[in-house]
């Protein structure tokens, strides 16, 4: 999804400058306010006392690390979730560190492509080159290595090369589906050893699918609450697993109460904080255009 967004949003860019003011726009406003917010507000349920809180140096490392993506240096704040399965924070945002690598290449890879003229070519030696990456890492048993932004490459060039060839994946997306659906059944359900095709076969799912059910059109038409939700879910999560709460109630309404508490949060930064600060970046493109018809 990310690959064929963002290389959308590229290609419709009229400068470097402007993209990368763009997903800068997108991602950090809100990524700030979560870090300093789970700082402060989570030092409420912290075991520690106030001033211990704040005094320990280990709260401002896990400030630093986190607001420069290194979210694996120090995932953890102290007297927080240290008796969950793990202590981190906000486990979900290690994958931010691999986007923000995906949106400071794809540049590149558009360069390297448009002078090349082999589109084929730069982007199937960066797909098999990330699952080497990912297999030979894997292979000497560095799960944690494996999951940075070589490893993911495959996954994301997919996400190009459909968007460059859309049309052409559109008019044949029947068979494209069912091959690809073939494929990953079998890779789940029947054992078959189709790593090299997963990546490639999953991203046609993920396009077709979007782009083949009306209804979804419509989804964002009240805001863009994805990032928000993927964001803050987590630590939601590990508070109500701190105080044993599926233990203690009806796992489901508990479930159910995550979901609410975490949709809130997602339309609270979509409103706040994320849609104010694109506004402002819409609205500052526009004074530089001379003529504007709509």
């Amino acid at each position: 999804m990310s690959g064929f967004l963002v290389a959308k949003s590229f290609a419709n860019t009229c400068s470097l400058k402007e993209y990368f003011i763009k997903r800068a726009v997108r991602i950090l406003p809100a990524y700030i306010f979560l870090v300093l917010f789970s700082t402060v507000f989570l030092s409420l349920f912290s075991r520690y006392h106030f001033l211990e809180y704040f005094s320990d140096f280990d709260t401002y490392q896990y400030l630093g690390w986190n607001l420069l993506f290194l979210n694996f240096l120090h995932p953890c704040l102290p007297g927080l979730f240290d008796q969950n399965l793990i202590c981190a924070v906000n486990g979900a945002l290690w994958t931010l560190k691999v986007e923000v690598g995906f949106y400071i290449i794809l540049p590149l890879i558009f360069y390297i492509v448009k002078k090349s003229e082999k589109p084929f070519l730069v982007l199937g030696s960066l797909y098999l080159f990330s699952l080497g990456y990912w297999f030979l890492l894997d292979y000497l048993n560095q799960p944690l290595l494996a999951k940075q932004l070589p490893g993911y490459l495959s996954y994301f060039v997919t996400g190009i090369f459909l968007f460059l060839n859309f049309d052409y994946v559109i008019k044949s997306k029947k068979i494209l589906l069912s091959l690809s659906v073939l494929i990953i059944i079998g890779c789940h359900f029947f054992d078959l050893h189709l790593d090299l095709i997963y990546p490639a076969a999953f991203g046609l799912i993920v396009i077709i699918t979007a782009y083949s059910i009306p209804s979804l059109n419509n989804f964002g038409k009240y805001g863009d609450f994805t990032y928000g939700l993927y964001i803050y879910h987590f630590p939601i999560i590990q508070l109500f697993r701190q105080y044993n709460l599926f233990e203690k109630f009806n796992p489901v309404i508990m479930a159910i109460g995550v979901i609410f508490i975490s949709a809130s949060f997602a339309a609270f930064s979509w409103f706040f904080i994320e849609k104010r600060f694109l506004m402002r970046f819409k609205k500052s493109n526009l004074k530089k255009v001379p003529f504007y018809a709509g």
